[in-house]
């Protein structure tokens, strides 16, 4: 595979002084001459000269997310001239292909077609009509707009398909998981935007989508993607700023494995299932809202997780199937176990887990691997939530009994444990929409004073709930404690290699800092 980074500029001086900065970073450079005029030949053989990678130059109109408003033959008189001057590739649109006509040897062109509205169902279609306007030794490049997850893994399905030599992923932030893994299905290249220089303001990317070169080299494992490159990821919705890219990324990258993690952001998660069926997705961690569909699709299910009907873990195994697990679970319980041996040391309460009882707010995935923990130390457990009918129903399937919302303040519970988003920041797992930030999930006065408190929102760390437990003498546990166990324990199931608790937990302090969590 090789990286191609594409710079934008406003003049031709401005423009190949940024690729020079930075062209050593990448595989290939693309000159994006959209609103540049011919420099003239000099300039040109000048630069490619001076440049120490390949280039590709196109010009780019309305047709590829470019500017150029030029006439057709400016455009082709500057791509013939850079191919003559030395440009490795020149880029031209299909509709234009045959117009252009060859260019000097050893230039080779890349042909490209770009949907910008969507992703048609048939991707093989588009693909021989650019095939029919192709010359000897011309590469295709096949980019349409993802509006979603799915028309993602079907541009990954249609690279397994289509003959080699095929450029193809897709545009717009839906997308931008193709930029990563197309490479491991196929094509040769793959695009990123300049990366940010110390003490210099960002560059414009050339197309939506786009990730920066250094975020796109800090996804890919050490020596780069192959056709072997395992595929793991998160699978929820929302999760544009899920933790866990960057954690699991990290952990993999300090083992050494041939591996990447991205995210999946579905409509369907049985339409998603079945557009994955490739052996190179070997991993998937399952957040809201599909734990329960992901204990329903597994063909097998670990025994807790099944009693719970909820899977937050799929491996995959060698014959293709999935398997189930629920590591929330054991999280939790651990969680749980270390925070109740130092609290229930003072006076007045319960001397085990056995004797406590158990509060949990919530009735989706997370509630249920909180009850379950909670009930596999013994605990009495009451589960209340905003929808009666939801709680009355997640109460009978996991044995416990069902309190109103209403009653909570009646409650003389020892361990409080929140599991819904009320409270978090951004979008994604264990945080919510921008209604519930700074949020209570109940109000401060409803905390029992002394009581045991634990928080499955990870962001912020100190939530507005810990914040008002610790201002009431509560003892508190942070959702950052539970994702960091359960990431463990994911890491695990994925490579058979132990997770470094150390590294993990700085990893997850990093990706908050640096808002992917």
């Amino acid at each position: 595979m090789a990286i191609v980074t594409s710079f934008l500029a406003p003049d031709w001086a401005t423009l190949t002084q940024r690729v020079l900065r930075q062209a050593h970073l990448a595989d290939l450079v693309e000159l994006r001459l959209d609103e540049i005029p011919h420099p003239g030949g000099e300039a040109l053989r000048a630069f490619f000269k001076s440049c120490p990678k390949p280039v590709i130059v196109t010009i780019g109109g309305s047709e590829a997310f470019g500017t150029f408003a030029g006439s057709q033959e400016e455009r082709f008189e500057l791509l013939r001239d850079a191919a003559v001057a030395g440009a490795r590739f020149v880029d031209i649109d299909w509709s234009l292909s045959l117009e252009l006509g060859e260019v000097e040897a050893p230039c080779h062109r890349i042909v490209s077609r770009h949907d910008l509205e969507g992703t048609p169902e048939n991707l093989m279609a588009m693909d021989e009509e650019i095939r029919a306007v192709l010359y000897e030794g011309d590469a295709i490049k096949l980019v349409t707009h993802a509006t979603c997850t799915e028309d993602g893994l079907r541009m990954l399905r249609h690279l397994r398909r289509a003959r080699g030599g095929t450029i193809a992923f897709c545009s717009g932030p839906a997308g931008t998981f193709t930029r990563v893994l197309a490479p491991i299905f196929g094509s040769p290249f793959t695009y990123a935007a300049p990366a940010v220089m110390p003490g210099e303001a960002p560059l414009d990317a050339s197309a939506p989508g786009q990730l920066r070169l250094g975020e796109l080299l800090g996804i890919l494992p050490p020596g780069g993607l192959s056709h072997e490159t395992a595929v793991l990821g998160v699978v929820g919705r929302p999760v544009q700023h899920s933790a866990s890219p960057f954690v699991h990324g990290m952990a993999l990258k300090h083992v050494g494995l041939d591996a990447v993690y991205v995210a999946f952001e579905p409509d369907d998660f049985d339409s998603f299932l079945d557009l994955a069926d490739d052996p190179v997705f070997r991993g998937l961690s399952v957040t809201a809202p599909f734990k329960a569909r992901a204990a329903v699709r597994a063909k097998r299910v670990e025994d807790r997780a099944q009693s719970l009907g909820a899977v937050n873990t799929l491996v995959r195994r060698n014959d293709g199937s999935w398997t189930g697990a629920n590591t929330d679970l054991s999280a939790v319980r651990t969680c749980l176990e270390r925070a109740f041996g130092v609290w229930s040391r003072e006076p007045g309460r319960p001397v085990g887990m056995a004797l406590a009882q158990v509060l949990v707010l919530g009735t989706g995935g997370a509630a249920r691997a909180a009850i379950g923990a909670a009930k596999d130390t013994g605990a009495s457990v009451w589960v209340a939530g905003r929808n009666a009918d939801r709680t009355g129903i997640l109460a009978h399937e996991m044995e416990v009994q069902a309190v109103l919302w209403e009653e909570i303040g009646s409650l003389s519970y020892d361990i409080l444990i929140h599991c819904t988003p009320v409270g978090s920041e951004g979008a994604g797992p264990g945080k919510s929409n921008s209604q519930t930030e700074g949020s209570m999930v109940i109000p401060a006065e409803l905390l029992r004073p002394g009581s045991l408190v634990f928080d499955a929102v990870y962001r912020p760390l100190r939530t507005p709930l810990l914040i008002a437990a610790q201002e009431r003498g509560c003892t508190c546990i942070p959702g950052a404690e539970w994702f960091v166990r359960q990431a463990a324990a994911q890491f695990e199931l994925f490579t058979s290699h132990k997770a470094d608790d150390a590294l993990l937990r700085a990893a997850f302090e990093g990706a908050l800092v640096q808002g992917k969590g």
